[in-house]
């Protein structure tokens, strides 16, 4: 952990740990900036210890309000396209260079958006609200959604537009979301702590800072609760791709020294 706290650190530190506590209660991709921003600030390893037990505390909080509005099938589905994302990860990581992995990823990210979008507007007028079929559409969404967890902690795009896809209701969106995000970051605690990322200095630095998430859950609670379901299902990639096309240039060019400094 730095050795000294400036006012600018601890605000940025506290900002991008207050979007992880609104993504676990409100909207999971307002979180996927904040992984890569934290690995900028504070270096990725440090990051990667510092993040994974606030990540699970925000979860415990998702979990509380949405643990029974789960749809389980849904979670089963992506276990083989997650699974394979964690192995596609790992071999680009053994031979492939981390500038181009990073850029993979962010086109991989941009692509599916950009397809959602283009799904909805060839679909305007249509009634039809069927729930996504095609296999191995599935499968791609699983595979991203573990290709950039398991790289960047910004799994929360990919997961989004597979709920979308779904057309679940946005209880069942957040309950189905919170469990598999949950179950993902314990699994992680074991793989980070025997890397001797997680250390006491973290483990102090997470209670300084878990305020912040508790704040950012709160405000999801009582920001989720005022949300147009139908406006946010029809709205949602098309805001997604706002953002990547905002923020595209910097968030890509975080993801890409994330992984590279892992590397």
């Amino acid at each position: 952990m730095p050795e000294a706290w400036s006012w600018l650190l601890i605000a940025s530190v506290a900002f991008a740990v207050l979007l992880y506590g609104f993504s676990k209660t409100a909207m999971p991709v307002a979180g996927v900036l904040a992984g890569p921003v934290l690995a900028v600030i504070l270096g990725p390893t440090v990051a990667t210890g510092f993040m994974v037990p606030l990540l699970i505390l925000g979860d415990l909080f998702g979990l509380f309000y949405f643990r029974q509005h789960a749809d389980w099938r849904l979670i089963r589905r992506l276990v083989p396209g997650v699974l394979l994302g964690f192995l596609i990860t790992a071999v680009l990581f053994k031979f492939v260079d981390t500038h181009t992995l990073g850029r993979v990823i962010g086109v991989l990210i941009l692509a599916s958006v950009v397809l959602e979008v283009w799904r909805q507007r060839s679909e305007q007028g249509s009634d039809d609200l069927e729930p996504m079929k095609n296999k191995s559409a599935v499968v791609f969404f699983g595979t991203l959604a573990g290709m950039t967890t398991m790289a960047a902690n910004a799994g929360g795009t990919a997961m989004t537009l597979y709920l979308v896809k779904m057309r679940v209701s946005m209880l069942a969106f957040m309950g189905t979301a919170t469990w598999f995000f949950f179950i993902i970051n314990v699994i992680k605690v074991p793989i980070v702590g025997s890397l001797g990322f997680i250390t006491r200095e973290s483990l102090v630095a997470d209670l300084w800072f878990a305020p912040m998430i508790v704040v950012g859950a709160f405000v999801g609670i009582f920001t989720f609760r005022r949300m147009n379901e139908r406006v946010e299902e029809e709205n949602l990639a098309e805001n997604l791709l706002l953002v990547v096309r905002g923020f595209g240039e910097k968030s890509l060019y975080m993801i890409e020294a994330y992984i590279s400094h892992m590397g």
